[in-house]
């Protein structure tokens, strides 16, 4: 079955909050698939069910009484795709639900941007569940397929189109899209110029702490807007950031994070990366990998645990750590080698940090202890790795 049709990862959850809560917010960036999703969900739902697209214009009209349409399908489950358009919808859709606090009641899908967030949460506060989609992952496609995911990225068409060529040409259209476009529409007033050249230099660090000032003198920009678009890319799901882990709670919020292009497809565009040996031989190959093993478990988690890196002044660090709650229970190490080896500073740290589950990800080493606690493990077979930390 090709991968544009099967059921996302995200579906089972999907179906359970639906059935549970008035209202369901699924986010996600742009052609990440939020729509088919949706279309999948409301096939197994028994309910009928309203559709309003706020990029069609005819949709819009129809919602000049906003009040008074939505409650006349009360009886729907009513499915609004690119909410973000229409913010206004939020305290409508409150007082709404507060009428009927069945379940089933509305559906929406969207880019999410910091505006939206804070209406939301203001507005159906304790009436909406969020789920966060993102592009295709490693449990979605075909095992023979990850190298292709890791060039290419998971965006459904990048990935599924018939040629790396073809694939770029559309990652390419998505980025000129997004900066001329897309920013603008979740109330980032900048130059597309501007835009793109904050992109681009955090592709050039990604997978390395974020030194503001050194990216905003880059740029010519200040540092309070670099810190402005560097929220709105988060928000809009384009780039991922990992806090610094310390035992020290304070101490986390002082330390710089590390920021990724989320999806490795976006960030090779960027680094006109567009062919695997190109990828392999190339300077950024170590840290491409690490940031798509790093997303890969970010899709796969979910809320079940926070992502950090550590570090040291002595050269101590791990390139990943998963918390539960205060407690470190996964540390891991990734490597783009199948013989890794880890430095003094690796080992100093997985003692430091001291999780029950130590691991060294490689592409598709056969699973082996590689000493002191510390587990090697392939890609594929991590995630059996992880849900025994989790239990």
């Amino acid at each position: 079955m090709a991968a544009r049709s099967k059921p996302r990862s995200l579906f089972p959850e999907a179906i359970a909050r639906i059935k549970r809560y008035p209202a369901v917010g699924i986010m996600g960036a742009r052609q990440v698939g939020k729509t088919t999703l949706s279309s999948q969900l409301v096939k197994v739902l028994d309910r009928k069910v309203l559709h309003i697209d706020l990029e069609n214009s005819d949709h819009v009209a129809l919602l000049n009484d906003a009040q008074a349409f939505l409650w006349a399908n009360k009886d729907k489950l009513i499915v609004i795709d690119e909410v973000q358009r229409m913010p206004t919808l939020f305290p409508l859709m409150r007082s709404l639900i507060d009428r009927d606090r069945r379940p089933e009641r509305f559906l929406l899908l969207g880019s999410s941007s910091p505006a939206i967030i804070r209406t939301s949460a203001e507005s159906l506060a304790g009436r909406i569940a969020y789920l966060d989609l993102f592009p295709f992952s490693v449990h979605e496609v075909s095992a023979k397929d990850l190298n292709k995911l890791w060039l290419r990225g998971g965006y459904p068409e990048a990935f599924l189109t018939p040629t790396n060529e073809e694939a770029f040409i559309w990652l390419d259209n998505y980025i000129r899209g997004f900066v001329e476009r897309d920013m603008a529409l979740l109330g980032l007033g900048a130059a597309p110029s501007g835009t793109r050249a904050m992109l681009a230099m955090l592709a050039s660090v990604h997978g390395q702490p974020l030194n503001m000032a050194m990216v905003a003198k880059s740029i010519g920009m200040s540092i309070p807007t670099v810190k402005r678009y560097l929220e709105f890319f988060e928000q809009a799901f384009l780039v991922s950031v990992l806090p610094s882990y310390h035992l020290n709670l304070r101490k986390r919020l002082t330390k710089a994070p590390k920021v990724y292009i989320t999806d490795s497809g976006l960030l090779h565009g960027f680094l006109r990366i567009k062919d695997l040996q190109t990828l392999r031989s190339g300077i950024h190959v170590g840290t491409s990998w690490e940031g798509f093993v790093i997303q890969q478990v970010r899709a796969w988690l979910g809320k079940r645990g926070e992502l950090f890196y550590f570090r040291t002044q002595d050269g101590s660090e791990l390139d990943l750590v998963i918390t539960a709650g205060t407690r470190a229970i996964v540390a891991m190490e990734i490597k783009t080698t199948n013989s890794p080896a880890l430095s003094k500073g690796n080992q100093l740290a997985f003692e430091t940090v001291g999780a029950k589950v130590q691991l060294i990800v490689t592409p598709d080493a056969m699973d082996h202890p590689y000493g002191n606690g510390v587990q090697v493990c392939s890609l594929s077979t991590l995630w059996k790795h992880l849900e025994k930390a989790l239990r």
